[in-house]
């Protein structure tokens, strides 16, 4: 690997995961910049990438625990004994009949993710982040329209026509996960005459470029947009003939007699959004040729399946799906499977959450992946023995995530950890790596190889985009991918006789005629150049039961939850006198959540070139009834945990609101714990053992509580 110049990959610094080029000069990474032929943009996590893999942090050999687990002691070991170990492991619950008790926490890049693969073959199940912020919008599309949504950005603004409307609600494209291009291009669909409407509690950068700012109470999207679609219904306002041809035969009869009593007034008394203003949306609607809305993943709440379903009705009834400016339905590139394939257990059956004492509670439990959230309740009940980590770091970024590192430290009555097997494979010092038996240290986005196919890219037009590496990687490092594609050539040979990545890659890239070395040849990226509209057109139906849009959701009408429910999430409407404040926790440019790879590198940490602060924001109104000062070191009190924090005062959040930023609070390594600053999870109440307030359906946790500040 001597090439130099500017070499395309992928950007692994968030979820976006952005076509980039690496300017390389005898072997070093110098500058990097966003690929033209993924319409060209980095973001300033993207840029500090560098400052990821050069960091005197860098995990650069496997190493094995040797104190109890949290006290972060560690030896150093070889990849073989590793290997030994995990294989054991997971071979004797195998020879238990336990394989189910086996669970691989990850971000998969494609629907193929060789990890995903290795589980498969080994009879476990993945979970990932997505029930702590896109189950549920996943989950009502595919109820609504059956289709995967396009699920970290859901319009193309670069399809947003003069005079369309483009609604942003607790969304932040201009500081968050987001394509490093989409700053651009909502500003470049302004420029052509279209509009911006931004809702959210917080006044951020989305707001100061919006042509109306809707302040909103935490958790009212639902209600807001009902209300909406009460005023174009009940005023003939609607795309009736895309209802008529489309929507499945009654439905339209059943959201009529639903929406009756959705007033503005009565859905404004939910949300806080004056009935005028919400009047003032839905005409504006109307007129406009296109609407599109984009949520999830900045503001974070618990009511995310009644809100997505009321997005998906908003979109039906307007006609803004498929179309220019609206909602797209994007489609997964046709690869070629690597046979033979292994079958996947079934995880309505079998998963810790069937398994468990609680299992009859999650009979309309629907999303294909297990509940993250019920972690820490099925190590203590026996229902997950091992559990192995990449990419994420649950020992922060689960709610209540003191109980996680509780369940993982619980010793049965022979003094053995319940859960058996912990093993952590990551960049950087992470908070969850205190707790693992095994730490495996994982390759940057420069230093290996992976293709991505997801349908969740800004341009998804991509079908196609190939990380490779661009310099040697660092110490022992092994990328997660191929080590586990090693394992299951030990464990699985059947599944896995391809030689490496690259020919796995290759075989399904065949698929669509191509190859690694023809994906490099093109840039890195494959696409058919088009995302395509109207897409239900060629086939004549949408890929539901009924072949229709299915607007009304039956498989849950024994529970009646067949329709979107108004009200705030269910831990905003308790204890709102005791704790009068709603928590919001929201999202930052500078930081991939609670990502180790971000929080522990300098740049996106120093307070001139990143954010080295997280001070709960308190509208100055409030600040004089409590009768606290710009930087009063407070009590933030929930039903279920407190911590201390600084205030700062700004009229830029909704009174009656606390904002602090997600991510914060990891102890493990120089950069991540500098500064006294707190996670907002230790202040919300473990997900696992408060399911009245989960989402049962689409698996979205609650994620934000009520609180209260003194002194």
């Amino acid at each position: 690997m001597n090439q130099d110049g500017w070499i395309p990959t992928v950007c692994y610094q968030c979820k976006a995961e952005c076509a980039i080029l690496a300017r390389v000069e005898n072997g070093v990474v110098k500058e990097v910049k966003g690929n033209p032929r993924g319409r060209g943009k980095v973001c300033v996590k993207g840029m500090a990438g560098i400052t990821s893999l050069y960091s005197s942090e860098r995990l650069k050999h496997p190493m094995k625990r040797v104190g109890e687990r949290g006290s972060g002691k560690f030896e150093r070991i070889t990849w073989d004994e590793a290997m030994d170990i995990m294989e054991k492991k997971l071979t004797e619950l195998r020879e238990r009949g336990e394989a189910h008790k086996f669970t691989y926490s990850m971000f998969p890049h494609s629907v193929t993710d060789p990890k995903w693969r290795f589980v498969n073959a080994c009879g476990g199940f993945i979970s990932t982040g997505l029930p702590h912020c896109d189950s549920a919008k996943i989950m009502a599309h595919m109820h609504t329209f059956g289709c995967f949504p396009n699920h970290h950005i859901a319009p193309m603004y670069y399809t947003v026509p003069k005079g369309g409307l483009m609604i942003l609600s607790g969304r932040h494209p201009f500081g968050c996960l987001d394509d490093a291009c989409v700053p651009k291009h909502i500003l470049d669909a302004k420029e052509r005459g279209a509009k911006l409407i931004v809702i959210d509690p917080i006044f951020r950068t989305e707001a100061s470029k919006a042509d109306w700012w809707i302040p909103i109470k935490p958790g009212g999207d639902s209600a807001l947009f009902l209300g909406v679609c009460n005023y174009l219904l009940t005023n003939d306002l609607h795309d009736k003939e895309f209802c008529d041809k489309w929507v499945r035969e009654g439905d339209m009869d059943s959201l009529m007699a639903y929406i009756k009593d959705k007033t503005p007034e009565a859905m404004s008394r939910h949300c806080g959004v004056p009935a005028v203003d919400i009047v003032k949306l839905a005409k504006m609607v109307a007129e406009a040729p296109s609407a599109c809305i984009d949520a999830f993943k900045s503001i974070m709440y618990g009511n995310g399946m009644d809100w997505g379903h009321a997005w998906s009705i908003f979109l039906v009834i307007t006609g803004n799906l498929d179309v220019p400016g609206g909602q797209p339905l994007p489609q997964i590139a046709p690869m070629a499977p690597v046979e033979p394939v292994p079958p996947a257990p079934n995880v309505a059956e079998l998963g810790y959450h069937r398994t468990s004492k609680d299992k009859d509670k999650f009979d309309h439990y629907n999303f294909f992946l297990e509940p993250t959230w019920y972690a820490a309740q099925a190590i203590k009940e026996g229902t997950l023995k091992v559990f192995f980590a990449s990419e994420c770091n649950p020992a922060l970024s689960e709610m209540g995530s003191g109980e996680w590192r509780k369940a993982v430290t619980m010793k049965d009555d022979n003094g053995d950890y319940m859960l058996e097997l912990l093993v952590v494979t990551e960049i950087m010092p992470s908070e969850t790596m205190k707790w693992a038996d095994l730490v495996l240290p994982d390759q940057t986005n420069f230093e290996r190889w992976e293709m991505l196919y997801m349908p969740w890219w800004y341009n998804f037009g991509h079908c196609a985009a190939l990380c490779q590496p661009v310099v040697e990687p660092i110490g022992e490092a092994r990328h997660a991918n191929r080590v586990f594609i090693d394992l299951g050539k030990r464990m699985f040979p059947e599944y896995f006789a391809f030689k490496d990545d690259v020919e796995y890659y290759d075989i399904e890239l065949g698929g669509v005629g191509m190859s690694v070395k023809k994906l490099q040849e093109n840039g890195g990226l494959w696409s058919t150049r088009t995302a395509g509209f109207r897409k239900y057109e060629d086939d004549g139906k949408f890929a539901t039961p009924s072949g229709k849009i299915e607007l009304e959701w039956k498989m849950y009408e024994d529970i009646g939850q067949q329709w979107p429910n108004p009200e705030p999430p269910l831990e905003f409407r308790r204890g709102e006198d005791e704790f009068p404040f709603i928590l919001v926790n929201f999202r930052t440019i500078y930081l991939n959540n609670t990502g180790a790879w971000s929080q522990n590198n300098a740049q996106l940490r120093d307070p001139v070139s990143g954010l080295d602060a997280n001070p709960c924001l308190l509208n100055p109104i409030d600040a004089k009834r409590l009768g606290l000062a710009e930087g009063d070191v407070v009590t933030m009190e929930s039903s279920t945990g407190s911590v201390k924090i600084p205030v700062m005062l700004t009229e830029k959040i909704v009174p009656g609101c606390a904002g602090i930023i997600h991510g914060f609070g990891q102890t493990m390594g120089k950069v991540a714990s500098r500064g006294d600053w707190v996670s907002d999870n230790e202040l919300i109440a473990d997900a696992g053992s408060n399911l009245d307030e989960q989402d049962m359906r689409g698996g979205e946790a609650h994620v934000a509580t009520r609180v209260k500040l003194y002194k």
